[in-house]
């Protein structure tokens, strides 16, 4: 949408008290580019969390994601049920090579009709532990990873899990290979506009040795730094930006590559300047939150890192970043990026300069402004299916050996 979470809605997994969900009188980026450049659309996905529970297929002409939506519990929260699963599909995701083949099929089709098309392909391989690579695949990658068809864990805390990530990784990669290599084989590869990006960091071991946690709903860099990569037709090829840019950044690049404009006012800015070069005047400023006294698949105060269960709000120009505390103010975070990247020392006092300044972002944004759900939200969100892909709290038992383990 290029706007930030505090005005499109969806802000949580699942609450009765706070939006969920995009508000249908936002105007996406499929819905523009249906209605003013004559685009199909499509969507092709691969886990629940991006399916029409969340009303994310407003906009598509095709939204596919082989998930099963008919088994939905708002109430209840589940553990992981399946663990290293071969077959490639659980009933609330499905591995990259299904997605894939759903995106070759789909773009198959566009090309016979000869129409300009627009495609969100969602890969969530990576994510967890749930569904892993095929056999055949593993075998055939030889000693590029300790896991084999062989000799898979047994065990799902056992430390392997982890190094499941590498291979996952990879996999996913080829599968992503498949559709640029349908573009070039087609000859499209030199007239589509590519981006690649997530939707958030991973914390693994390394955010545990920093800051006591590895998984998501904390706002420090190895949990909200993501890549983005651009590629437009026309544009210098391998430019590396070093200005800080957002994923609200997306959409109004993209429209502005497309030369076609938006219906609605954006927070985000498009990029392609940067990507050429220019100076910009001021500094991008970041935003993200982890609203976690709203959520119900945050996971319980006594198993998060001390002042985290709390809703947090970020505000970051690229050299300070503020991480403001609603519940306890004073246990804020202020980091010196520049000087203090990995985000150890924490510089926060209520009267310095650079809190105030950034409070004072977050305050004119009016970020901390609750939206309740509307009619029929309220019940939308399936706890269980959230809970199966590790988004929520879990047991005691299973947060602990997540986190010594890495956590996803």
């Amino acid at each position: 949408t290029g706007l930030n979470n505090y005005a499109h809605g969806m802000r949580v997994f699942h609450s009765d008290e706070i939006s969920h969900t995009l508000k249908e009188e936002v105007d996406s980026l499929p819905e523009i580019l249906r209605e003013r450049g004559g685009y199909t659309t499509g969507a092709m996905l691969s886990a629940y969390v991006v399916s029409e529970i969340y009303n994310l297929h407003q906009g598509f002409d095709r939204y596919l994601h082989g998930v099963n939506l008919e088994e939905i519990n708002a109430e209840q929260q589940n553990k992981h049920t399946v663990f290293f699963d071969r077959t490639g599909q659980t009933d609330t995701q499905r591995r990259a090579d299904r997605t894939v083949r759903d995106a070759l099929g789909w773009l198959n089709e566009k090309k016979e009709e000869g129409r300009h098309w627009m495609m969100w392909m969602h890969l969530f391989d990576v994510h967890d532990y749930t569904i892993v690579p095929p056999d055949e695949w593993i075998a055939d990658s030889g000693t590029l990873f300790p896991l084999t068809a062989s000799d898979p864990p047994r065990d799902p805390k056992h430390d392997l899990r982890e190094q499941l990530y590498g291979p996952e990784l990879t996999y996913m990669d080829a599968q992503l290979g498949r559709v640029l290599q349908w573009l070039r084989d087609n000859g499209q590869y030199d007239r589509t506009v590519v981006v690649i990006t997530a939707d958030h960091g991973q914390g693994l071991k390394d955010g545990l040795k920093r800051h006591g946690w590895a998984k998501h709903r904390l706002l420090y860099d190895w949990g909200v730094h993501v890549p983005l990569i651009v590629k437009v037709p026309g544009e210098k090829p391998a430019t590396v930006v070093a200005d800080q840019v957002r994923t609200i950044d997306i959409v109004p690049t993209i429209l502005e590559a497309l030369e076609i404009g938006s219906s609605q006012s954006v927070h985000g800015a498009s990029v392609l300047g940067l990507m050429r070069g220019e100076e910009e005047a001021g500094k991008r400023m970041a935003y993200a939150d982890a609203l976690n006294l709203f959520d119900d698949h945050a996971p319980a105060a006594g198993r998060m890192p001390a002042g985290q269960h709390d809703n947090l709000y970020s505000a970051c120009d690229g050299d300070w970043k503020l991480v403001w505390r609603t519940q306890n103010p004073a246990t804020g975070e202020l980091f010196d990026l520049r000087a203090d990247p990995k985000e150890l020392q924490n510089l926060f006092a209520m009267d310095h300069p650079e809190v105030l300044r950034l409070k004072k972002y977050l305050d004119d944004a009016d970020a901390f402004r609750i939206d309740r759900p509307r009619d029929g939200e309220g019940t939308a969100a399936s706890a269980d299916a959230l809970g199966g892909l590790g988004y929520g709290g879990g047991g005691e038992e299973e947060d602990k050996d997540d986190e010594q383990d890495g956590g996803n």
